[in-house]
């Protein structure tokens, strides 16, 4: 929070109507007012937020207004300023509730020991920061005398700093009067000065080498060209300059021995010539201090400013051709005044003319009020000029990496249309509620204020719009909550979203495999549904074996409604999916603890009617001869040492039943399996494809069996 002290332009005129006026907004039509900081929340607030007036006997602002002037009136001894404007401004992601607000006002009228005083306060959302301005009249209401508190500037950075504390506010950097004007072009380009980047560049090296008793004057010269700087003589010392810029600052200031007095001492003789160097190895250090450093430049493209002047030339031709003919037709009417027969009805028609006007010459000069080229690069950047938008921004914002931010190294200007305003640096602000999207070009600022249930839409349209500008891969600064939200919001709306931030990049990526594994589960469990139905519908099949069947499907069913189980190739099959198809499927081989059987004593006669089933469902003759060399190893060498449990159930073979037969064990056998990927697309596209295939055969099962009704209903009429 910045409290600032407006000083009037001219000393012993600042007029407390015309402060109002402007406070106010009076000549804007749209502000929306309200009374007692009672907040209106379904208005625009274009401009005025809020007003209040203090220590003032009347209702209406006029009564109110004219009542502190006749006050100030009173006082005719002084020759100072009767009114005090005061600006309060906070950061642009703060707002304060109007309670807090009216407090804070309170405490600083009171800290200036104007408390009493009468003034109007009223909050303006016209800027990126809110701000209060504050219209104090000077003139005691009972002394009648002026006050003016003694330090006030120091007064109201102590009462800054106080409130920040009390009421939670972001805190400021308060400095004086005379570090401000010292920095004030650091201020405007919101860079290190040009004595702080060039301790920044050489301070270290510098004192290496004045340690070393070697060194040469020649040098530090030559240390100074790394980086387009040079010694030259101002006065009767040194400064450390660029060569390129019009920069220069004191030498001692960067090492206190690098004063002229402490180099004659050390080096004797200083030669200031500046040997040939090789320009190409300082370029790139004339274009930092080029870029950081030079004043923000005043003229921005040509076609721009001509279009502007061009615009600007028509009002005025315009203006001036409508105030000839209003001059021509009141100087018709002066003309016949003298011809009118005098009395109270004339001289009423004369003045109301005479009002309409110069009524009418204001509309005319508010009509084509002159504007700022600022604000016609506003306009411009709000219909979509992307170059006006540049020339707005002409200084580079730094990213803060505490600020809620999203940003890229690409980027593109873009105004889109559902901007509220755009400010004088050109930053696009969107508002939803008392959130802001703030686009200041090198990246998107999210201040969320308001939280409630709007707030997921706020950030997916912020995600969106820089998606939009900023492409896919996003730099992603702030607090852990904020970051939490956008990855939240990133993986429940499936955007295409990538993260420099590699513990972000880590969820998010393993957010996205999730969503494709569910995804992938979620296609498999309708197959296995799908072929449950046909199953149950599907005639000609044993009650027997349809029940084996329909109870190993139900256990994959179960099996892919887990999102931790693994599926496997033999599944698969069990499923109805071809050999061909598997062996194009995408897999992996992973160790894995399976359910089995041990190849012992306990296990063998059981292991053995298994396997005698087997051959008697087996059909297909490469089947056949495949399981008998493996019948053949199992009973004559000792090389399968244990067999899974799924090599029977996966041949529709009821395992439990025969472990309760032959009081058989169970045991978990370590394996390497080969499972299907969940994450693959391509495994997903081949999952697809035969889902459809089921459901074309579901339907064609319904028609069929529709088909015989129908046909046994005839035959039954017929009969």
């Amino acid at each position: 929070m910045i409290i600032k002290k407006i000083p009037s332009k001219k000393q012993n005129k600042s007029s407390f109507k015309n402060l109002s006026n402007y406070i106010l907004d009076k000549d804007n039509n749209n502000a929306k007012v309200l009374v007692d900081y009672m907040l209106d929340k379904n208005n625009e607030m274009d401009k005025v937020e809020g007003y209040h007036f203090t220590n003032c006997s009347f209702d209406n602002d006029e009564d109110n207004i004219n009542e502190i002037i006749n006050t100030q009136k009173l006082n005719t001894t002084t020759k100072q300023d009767k009114t005090l404007h005061l600006v309060v401004s906070f950061q642009e992601d703060e707002k304060p509730t109007l309670e807090i607000l009216q407090a804070i006002e309170e405490e600083i009228a009171k800290s200036l020991g104007m408390s009493d005083h009468q003034r109007l306060s009223v909050i303006h959302s016209n800027t990126n920061n809110l701000h209060i301005h504050i219209a104090i009249n000077k003139v005691n209401p009972r002394t009648l005398k002026v006050v003016n508190p003694y330090n006030d500037v120091k007064i109201l950075q102590e009462t800054a700093m106080k409130l920040e504390k009390q009421y939670n506010l972001k805190l400021d950097n308060h400095i004086s009067q005379k570090d401000k004007q010292s920095n004030k072009y650091n201020i405007h380009t919101m860079n290190c000065n040009f004595e702080t980047w060039v301790k920044e560049k050489v301070s270290k090296q510098v004192d290496l080498m004045l340690k070393d008793e070697k060194t040469t004057f020649k040098d530090i010269k030559q240390l100074l060209a790394k980086y387009d700087l040079e010694f030259r003589e101002r006065r009767k010392g040194f400064v450390i300059a660029s060569k390129s810029e019009k920069l220069f600052c004191k030498a001692s200031s960067i090492h206190r021995e690098l004063s002229k007095q402490a180099l004659e001492k050390r080096f004797k003789e200083l030669d200031l010539k500046q040997e040939k160097e090789n320009t190409q190895n300082i370029e790139e250090e004339k274009r930092e201090i080029k870029e950081r450093y030079q004043r923000p430049n005043k003229e921005t493209s040509k076609a721009l400013w001509e279009k502007y002047l061009r615009i600007e030339n028509e009002k005025k031709a315009e203006l001036d051709k409508e105030l000839r003919m209003l001059k021509l037709r009141r100087n018709e009417f002066k003309t016949s005044i003298p011809s009118m027969k005098f009395n109270k009805n004339t001289f009423a028609h004369v003045k109301n003319q005479r009002m309409i006007f110069k009524n009418k010459q204001k509309e005319l000069y508010q009509k084509y009020k002159r504007v700022s080229y600022r604000d016609f690069l506003i306009n411009e950047s709000l219909s979509g000029n992307e170059e006006a938008t540049r020339a707005l921004r002409r200084s580079k914002t730094k990213i803060n990496e505490n600020e809620n931010t999203l940003s890229s190294e690409q980027e593109k200007p873009k105004i889109f249309e559902n901007v509220d305003y755009i400010t004088k640096e050109g930053y696009a602000v969107y508002k939803s509620g008392f959130n802001k999207a703030i686009d200041k070009g090198e990246m998107l600022k999210v201040s969320l204020i308001q939280n409630g249930k709007d707030d997921k839409e706020f950030l997916l349209n912020s995600l969106l719009m820089a998606i939009d500008r900023f492409g896919n891969h996003l730099n992603i600064t702030g607090d852990e909550n904020f970051k939490r939200n956008i990855l939240e919001v990133a993986n429940d709306y499936n955007l295409n979203v990538s993260f420099t931030d590699p513990q972000m990049q880590k969820i998010q990526e393993s957010n996205n495999d999730k969503r494709q594994e569910m995804k992938s589960r979620k296609i498999l469990k309708n197959i296995v549904e799908l072929k449950i139905k046909l199953i149950k519908d599907e005639p000609g099949i044993k009650e027997n074996i349809k029940e084996k069947e329909l109870k190993a499907l139900k256990a994959i069913l179960k099996k892919v409604s887990n999102t931790t189980l693994s599926v496997f190739e033999a599944e698969l099959k069990k499923i109805g999916f071809s050999s061909d198809e598997i062996n194009s499927m995408d897999i992996q081989s992973i160790d894995t603890q399976i359910e089995g059987f041990v190849v012992n004593s306990i296990n063998k006669e059981g292991l053995i009617a298994m396997n005698e089933e087997i051959k008697q469902v087996l059909i297909d003759d490469k089947e056949i001869k495949k399981f008998e060399k493996f019948e053949h190893l199992f009973l004559n060498t000792n090389k399968i040492t244990d067999i899974a449990k799924g090599f029977y159930t996966n041949r529709k073979i009821d395992a439990d039943e025969y472990v309760k037969r032959f009081s058989m064990q169970e045991s978990k056998i370590s394996k390497v399996a080969n499972v299907i990927s969940m994450l693959s697309d391509k495994n997903i596209d081949i999952m697809e494809k035969y889902a459809k295939k089921l459901e074309k055969d579901l339907k064609y099962q319904y028609l069929k069996k529709a088909e015989v009704i129908k046909s046994n209903d005839i035959n039954l009429n017929n009969f």
